[in-house]
């Protein structure tokens, strides 16, 4: 079984405009769609793209909370389990123009309660099972979340980790499954000049006790580093119409392949090929674009 586990998710709504907006102006879209968004609801999206069904923790409350588990409802492979608390799920807006104009709420504070309620969820992991924390983790959580991951890396449940420096610095001597870092995250967190740094990074993270570490680079390549070396593949060449969920779209690709051949080069391959299929296309990642560009993937070895 796969979980997602998105501590703060969104309802993302979507407004297309036909120039840039202009400040102190009244803008008028042209058009207007509501998705449900998150980091760990990416990674759902895609796995149920590719067939794979999983389950979507996370909190959720207010009034937006019934119409973002609707619009999960044409996910026929995603069942959603969230928390749910008193505080609203915030709402971004999301403007579309010449230019993207992202605004993002801050989301709601999680209670002792709530963080103690997702505690039971999680506790029925089995061993084997796949938990993919993804998203930011709240300062203030920080502590009970590494708990939470520490338990069920001692009950042998493969945890991923998708989120802030800070967490994910503690829970890598616990050697988690898979660390997904961005090189835009790294460059917030190290002295970063060039792509050997990237490099580098990456080896420490495995050094330190990640099993496996993507990096993605600029939305363009990335970076896979696990106990047979270091490889680089291409994720875009031109033309790109889509950046967001590119590096969701990695973790997603990367559990499907695992678990079906348990060959982690052959895993980072397909999710190689998931980025690639996210950046060509105006939603996620569908199967059918996957396979198309899994073809066309190259690996190249990175030497020491």
């Amino acid at each position: 079984m796969i979980v997602t586990c998105t501590l703060n998710p969104s309802l993302d709504c979507y407004m297309e405009f036909e120039d840039n907006l202009e400040l102190g102006k009244t803008n008028r879209s042209l058009l207007e769609y509501y998705e449900a968004g998150g980091k760990g609801i990416n990674v759902s999206v895609v796995l149920n793209n590719l067939g794979v069904p999983s389950k979507a923790f996370g909190f959720l409350g207010g009034f937006a909370k019934d119409f973002y588990i609707s619009l999960l409802t044409k996910y026929n492979q995603i069942q959603p389990s969230f928390t749910y608390i008193d505080g609203n799920t915030r709402i971004n807006i999301k403007c579309i123009g010449d230019e993207n104009t992202d605004l993002n709420a801050n989301g709601p504070y999680i209670t002792k309660e709530n963080i103690e309620a997702l505690k039971t969820k999680i506790e029925r992991l089995d061993e084997g099972d796949y938990f993919v924390l993804s998203g930011n983790t709240q300062k203030y959580l920080e502590e009970d979340v590494e708990e939470m991951m520490k338990d069920l890396i001692d009950e042998n449940v493969n945890v991923v980790l998708d989120t802030n420096h800070s967490l994910t610095q503690k829970m890598v001597k616990y050697q988690p499954f898979l660390v997904k870092r961005s090189v835009h995250e790294l460059e917030e967190e190290y002295d970063v000049d060039d792509r050997k740094d990237v490099i580098e990074i990456g080896k420490k993270l495995y050094e330190a006790g990640a099993k496996h570490v993507i990096i993605s680079e600029d939305d363009e390549t990335a970076i896979f580093v696990y106990e047979g070396g270091t490889y680089r593949a291409k994720l875009v060449h031109d033309d790109v119409v889509n950046t967001v969920g590119i590096g969701d779209s990695l973790v997603a690709g990367f559990l499907m392949q695992y678990i079906r051949s348990k060959d982690a080069l052959d895993s980072f391959k397909f999710a190689a090929a998931c980025g690639s299929a996210t950046a060509y296309s105006k939603t996620l990642a569908t199967r059918e674009k996957v396979d198309k560009f899994y073809e066309e993937v190259e690996l190249k070895e990175i030497e020491s």
